[in-house]
């Protein structure tokens, strides 16, 4: 089996609290603002609790279905993901550092490829592939905060009126 191993970053202008928020809010399906992931809840734990156990799609030059459980979180520092079955096993980190008035993001993954992906991973550059959809999640998260901020602001100042 082929494997894969990618580390993608990004500075996110929020704190890690905000981060970790907005990204449960992502998983559980609150939001839909990362838009070639859908993530669909399975199972009686909720996302954001270590055992969480998520159906994921990723669209991206063709189509990845698998599905993983979330097997360690420190709040607002990591959540880690092991992929139980589908084109991967193997397992993803996504840490959150404070750095300053922000936060550094980032996603390690760690997989082998399984099934018809062990036949097109290579073919279809699949590290190049994750490493896509990972950054546009990034600049999404950003967009997302960024968003959530403006409407904090319009919300406090028409509180004050």
């Amino acid at each position: 089996m082929p494997s894969y191993e990618a580390i993608d970053q990004a500075l996110i202008h929020a704190t890690p609290e905000r981060v970790f928020r907005a990204l449960v809010d992502e998983y559980s399906g609150v939001t839909h603002w990362w838009t070639p992931v859908e993530a669909k809840p399975i199972g009686e734990i909720p996302f954001g609790q270590v055992g969480a156990v998520s159906r994921v799609t990723v669209r991206n030059h063709g189509t990845a279905r698998f599905t993983w459980k979330t097997t360690e979180i420190v709040e607002n520092r990591l959540f880690r993901f092991e992929y139980l079955d589908g084109d991967l096993s193997g397992f993803g980190d996504l840490r959150l550092e404070p750095e300053g008035d922000a936060t550094r993001i980032s996603y390690l993954w760690k997989v082998k490829t399984r099934g018809r992906a062990h036949i097109l991973g290579p073919l279809l550059n699949i590290r190049k592939r994750h490493s896509e959809v990972i950054q546009e999640g990034f600049r999404a998260l950003a967009e997302e905060l960024a968003r959530r901020e403006q409407s904090a602001v319009a919300d406090g100042a028409a509180q004050r009126l």
